[in-house]
């Protein structure tokens, strides 16, 4: 996969708050000692305190998907990724200027093995779009055909929103999000709980209020754009990166190697250094002495973050789930989306593996 065939406008990446769900999760153990003079925090302590588990309360709470037509023409990844009885997030990222759904990470929560998976969709695989999809985005934009990557899983959002998907009748009330989650059902088998969207311009401060995070720098990345305001020039080996230095880290995808000649890695070896880097935060931070840390985070927690887990109660039950995978010692996995290389229409996409193959 050539460097050339890769390049593309707007490469941040934002994965980091797969952890910091789980992080502010155990948080609220605590929090909830600092919000009792409000309302919300009543509903936090009575879920929190019911016998009834976690992620009992975060299932029963799943709706029934209200597609009201099929989004493909019945592509199916060949496998499942996940089991019916775990807990799914969908931690989405976008480039620095918000337009393209930029991350797509799944966090899937296996209560029963203690086991947090961490999926990265890969943002240009192709969704083979059903006949009534395309003849609602042709009727809201006629043009649709003429804009690159359009058929790409990282613009599904935008064309959610702009056929006005499931409006008024979806589980998230927000065309975009439904038609997201709702494709990621239907391809790969898995039903989201749950969506956090990580706004632009805060993966350095968060990295940094944390005091940054060692790992270990597979080979030399040194590359600078100034349209882009990116730059990153890192050694290989183990290091201690800061906010400003993992941002490279997590958005490299080509530069310059230890002798001087320009590479390009690809989006799916730039997927395993960003898993390196959730892995790695969540081993160094998820401890109890960063609880204080998690509880003032979580006051200025719009300021990060857009999610579906907006009321008191099932934030409790979130940090329930997290504190039982904190207690017993959780283990983290990843899990790669098997695709090849294909251009349609010469713009570069990746095709799934499917269950016709």
């Amino acid at each position: 996969m050539t460097a050339a065939r890769k390049k593309k406008k707007s490469v941040w990446k934002k994965i980091l708050i797969a952890e910091i769900i789980v992080l502010i999760a155990v948080g609220l153990v605590a929090l909830y000692v600092l919000v009792l003079n409000k309302t919300p925090a009543f509903e936090f302590i009575g879920r929190f305190l019911s016998p009834v588990e976690g992620s009992e309360s975060i299932k029963d709470r799943r709706a029934e998907s209200t597609k009201p037509f099929m989004l493909t023409k019945n592509q199916k990844y060949y496998k499942s990724l996940t089991g019916p009885d775990s807990i799914n997030v969908l931690i989405i990222g976008t480039d620095v200027d918000g337009t393209n759904y930029d991350t797509l990470l799944l966090a899937s929560i296996d209560e029963e093995n203690n086991l947090v998976r961490l999926i990265n969709i890969p943002r240009d695989i192709y969704i083979d779009y059903s006949d009534e999809v395309l003849g609602r985005l042709k009727k809201a934009f006629p043009k649709y055909t003429s804009s690159k990557g359009i058929f790409k899983i990282n613009a599904a959002h935008t064309i959610g929103r702009l056929i006005e998907y499931n409006k008024g009748a979806g589980r998230f009330q927000k065309p975009e999000f439904d038609f997201t989650c709702d494709i990621i059902e239907e391809v790969f088998g898995v039903y989201i709980d749950d969506y956090v969207y990580m706004k632009p311009s805060s993966f350095v401060r968060i990295v940094d209020y944390f005091g940054g995070v060692d790992i270990e720098v597979p080979y030399r990345m040194k590359y600078s754009d100034p349209l882009q305001n990116f730059s990153v020039d890192l050694k290989k080996g183990f290091q201690h990166l800061d906010g400003k230095q993992a941002e490279g880290f997590v958005r490299f995808r080509q530069g310059y190697d230890e002798n001087g000649k320009f590479r390009g890695i690809g989006d799916l070896e730039r997927k395993k250094n960003q898993i390196n880097f959730v892995k790695a935060f969540l081993d160094q931070h998820m401890t109890l002495g960063n609880i204080g840390k998690i509880i003032t985070i979580a006051g200025d927690l719009d300021e990060y973050v857009i999610s579906s887990i907006d009321r008191a109660q099932e934030t409790a039950e979130y940090g329930k789930l997290a504190e039982k995978l904190y207690r017993n010692k959780f283990a983290t996995q990843s899990e790669e989306i098997e695709c090849e290389d294909i251009t349609i229409n010469k713009v570069y996409y990746l095709k799934l593996k499917t269950e016709s193959e």
